[in-house]
């Protein structure tokens, strides 16, 4: 039976070669080098580049129990350096209309209304558009907008946005800049995001970062994850901050979020206080009236904003803030808002505060605090509302020269109630 397949098996192989099938029983080993040279002088491919042999099975001969296979040569060019080839400059009036034509590595991209080319060393201008298919190594600048799928290492500047893999330098936007990372800035008209940040965030309306370290400044906004450093804007939002947040609401998840109650024994004042921010530095408003004439009328309504730090002394914590608060009167400012007047707060009648105050463990959750309130005002000055006028229940001040000026201290007790 061996015998009958061997035969025919040769038999085929000399067909398709145009030979007759010889006398004699092929060996196996015969069989086997007839059909390698078959197939290799019909599929024989000349190619003057570097190659990379692949074997893939496109042919399988049984005979008995021998197994032929004859696998296909397949040439491959080796890796190249550079995604593009290079060329000095690149001159674009649209992409697909440049010169040289397609797309380049270059030190110069000049283009009218827009280009398109490989990494930039040194400078890719346009009147519109620019995009870049690898990394910037200078400027980009563009009308609209610029895109960069590498790094910027350097600045690219955009009238609408910028967008980019790395921004390694500098990234200006009338509009918004975005960056999987950022190392130097961003400075944007009104948004700016990015994964992560080394550096300063600055724009008009809203900063995102995922990661952030350095200092994030918006009209609006700053929202982080993982932030360290400073965030300064109206709303500051992060999961983790380490460092500062300066704003007149801060949410931030290791932070200081407090609501609390004060009452002043000497002068019969109670304060509804507003904390906002971390240990290092956090935004304190507040406002305050006597218990007596609460909910009753609208005297003696005086407003205040400062800014505090919180430390731990032993088993107390300890949170020091400074104020200014400024007596208001709802009825008079009613009246000024009628007229048009610009100046609705009576600025000119505010005065210093600094607060003082303890309170047990972490001070987090509910819990009672006491302090010490000192009211402060140039002498003769009259700022202190006469309402407030008290030093530890004695009518007059404690006196204070500093910095050749005098100043009047009005200091008073208090307890506090946080929730």
């Amino acid at each position: 039976m061996k015998r009958i397949v061997s035969c025919i098996l040769a038999a085929a192989i000399c067909a398709q070669a145009g030979l007759f099938a010889q006398e004699n029983e092929p060996s196996e080993d015969y069989v086997l080098q007839q059909a390698r040279d078959k197939y290799s002088s019909s599929n024989t491919r000349d190619s003057g580049v570097a190659a990379q042999q692949t074997q893939d099975p496109v042919a399988v001969i049984e005979a008995g129990n021998l197994t032929i296979s004859i696998s296909e040569r397949q040439d491959k060019p080796a890796a190249s350096a550079s995604k593009h080839p290079y060329t000095p400059f690149v001159l674009s009036f649209v992409p697909g209309l440049s010169s040289p034509f397609g797309i380049w590595d270059t030190s110069l991209s000049l283009g009218s209304i827009g280009s398109i080319t490989g990494s930039v060393y040194g400078l890719q201008v346009s009147g519109v558009f620019n995009i870049a298919d690898g990394d910037i190594g200078g400027f980009q600048g563009a009308g609209v907008f610029n895109i960069a799928s590498g790094s910027v290492n350097g600045f690219q500047g955009a009238g609408v946005f910028n967008m980019a893999e790395e921004a390694n330098g500098f990234q200006g936007a009338g509009v918004f800049n975005m960056a999987r990372k950022v190392s130097v800035a961003q400075l944007a008209g009104v948004f700016n995001i990015a994964d992560e940040l080394d550096g300063v965030q600055a724009a008009g309306v809203l900063n995102i970062a995922d990661k952030a370290d350095g200092v994030m400044a918006a009209g609006v906004i700053n929202v982080a994850g993982k932030a360290k450093g400073v965030m300064i804007a109206p709303i500051n939002v992060a999961d983790e901050l380490d460092g500062l947040a300066i704003g007149f609401l801060n949410f931030i998840g290791n932070g200081i979020h407090d609501l609390s109650v004060d009452y002043q024994f000497d002068t019969d004042m109670t304060y509804l206080t507003y904390r906002s921010g971390t240990p290092q530095g956090y935004a304190v408003f507040y406002a305050g009236q006597p218990a007596s004439k609460l909910f009753m009328n609208s005297e003696d309504i005086s407003i205040g904003a400062g800014l505090g730090h919180r430390l731990r002394i032993l088993f107390l914590t300890a949170d020091l803030e400074a104020c200014v608060e400024l007596p208001i009167d709802p009825d008079r400012l009613y009246e000024a808002a009628e007229r048009g007047n610009p100046e609705l707060l009576p600025w000119s009648e505010a005065f210093g505060s600094l607060r003082v105050s303890f309170g047990f463990g972490q001070r987090r959750g509910f819990g009672a605090y006491f302090g010490i309130k000192t009211d402060v005002a140039l002498a003769g000055s009259g700022q202190v509302p006469l309402h407030l006028r008290s030093s530890y229940g004695e009518s007059a001040p404690r006196p204070l020269s500093l910095f050749g000026e005098n100043f009047e201290l009005w200091p008073k007790l208090f307890l506090g109630i946080k929730f």
